[in-house]
């Protein structure tokens, strides 16, 4: 396991060899760096076989690290779930059969969703050995995203939330911006001339660059927090702020229903339904949001109730007036003009 000692920012591991237990420094900062160093020293412990998908998942790791991917979700995946099932099996053993076994073995404590990741990753860990992969089909995803946080809904929110917290979350919700991307701005990247926020490759999720446009609103948040001491644009008591996950989960829950199951993420789907409904092109929205493939950006733009009665009363708003004498017609306009 990993952990820090007191006003130390550097990571320790801790593991047990020959039954002793040794605790060493990784010499990272960085936790993703730190879960490699760990990883690498276990490794050292007991080498992994070359003919093993071990082998080929340490290759996936460093693939990843090389390429500055995010190394904490191949981890993630690997150590919880891939190693432990597959990583002493024969390269040449997993066959479409045992990946069958793993589904099935997995079933109860994984989601389609996760066990197709985990699938996703071993063909990668293959492409990259340049061994062919055998041919499974992915699971059905049931991904329909069904959170949307309305304009109302959202300043009783936005009011609620503790000052900190504010500028961030007004940001994800007026540019779709995920979370992380958000956080990690720098205020190198804040343009006051253009009132645009630059992301360079490697800043964003699909590792694009892409250029955000703020709202006058959003802009005049940017200019209370000058001057600033910190690289970061968005800080708490004069430090980077990494999270809003306390801030969140305590005012959803203190507002109860129909905030409690409101998540961030909600924001991102709200800001991609908010640019369709006020006529932005759908092309247009999805270099703001950052959305690089259509069906994902199909399904953040999800039809609900209120966008279905909205399309009738366009309909019937343009339709002429009636032209019948049919009974139950000339009783509904009777009705109208009563209401």
């Amino acid at each position: 396991m990993l952990f820090k000692r007191p006003n130390s920012a550097v990571w320790w591991m801790r593991f047990t060899e020959a039954g002793k237990q040794i605790r060493e420094s990784t010499k990272e900062t960085d936790y993703a760096k730190a879960l490699v160093a760990h990883a690498r020293r276990l490794q050292g412990q007991q080498p992994v076989a070359k003919d093993t998908v071990g082998y080929l998942l340490d290759g996936l790791i460093l693939d990843y690290e090389l390429n500055g991917q995010n190394l904490k979700f191949v981890h993630q995946w690997v150590e919880n779930h891939l190693r432990k099932y597959f990583g002493d099996m024969k390269i040449e053993a997993v066959t479409k059969e045992t990946i069958k076994d793993f589904i099935v073995a997995k079933k109860d404590t994984l989601s389609n969703a996760s066990m197709n990741r985990c699938i996703a990753l071993l063909k990668r860990a293959w492409n990259i050995a340049e061994l062919k992969f055998p041919k499974v089909e992915m699971l059905r995803e049931n991904n329909t995203r069904k959170g949307f946080v309305e304009s109302d809904r959202f300043w009783t929110l936005f009011n609620s939330l503790p000052e900190h917290a504010r500028p961030v979350v007004l940001f994800c919700y007026e540019t779709g911006a995920r979370i992380q991307e958000a956080l990690g701005i720098k205020w190198e990247q804040v343009d006051f001339l253009n009132n645009v926020v630059r992301f360079a490759p490697g800043e964003t999720k699909n590792a694009e660059s892409r250029v955000v446009p703020c709202s006058e609103m959003m802009m005049f948040f940017f200019k209370r927090k000058l001057p600033h001491c910190s690289a970061y644009v968005f800080t708490y008591k004069g430090r980077h702020l990494t999270s809003i996950k306390t801030a969140w989960g305590n005012t959803v829950k203190k507002l109860g229903w129909p905030y409690k199951d409101l998540l961030v993420h909600d924001l991102r789907r709200s800001a991609v339904r908010n640019f369709v409904r006020s006529g932005v092109s759908e092309k247009v929205a999805m270099k703001i949001s950052g959305h690089k493939s259509r069906s994902v950006f199909d399904r953040y733009n999800v039809t609900d109730e209120v966008d279905l009665t909205d399309a009738m009363k366009k309909l019937t708003a343009k339709q002429p007036g009636f032209m019948s004498s049919a009974p139950e017609v000339l009783e509904f306009e009777a009705y109208q003009k009563e209401e």
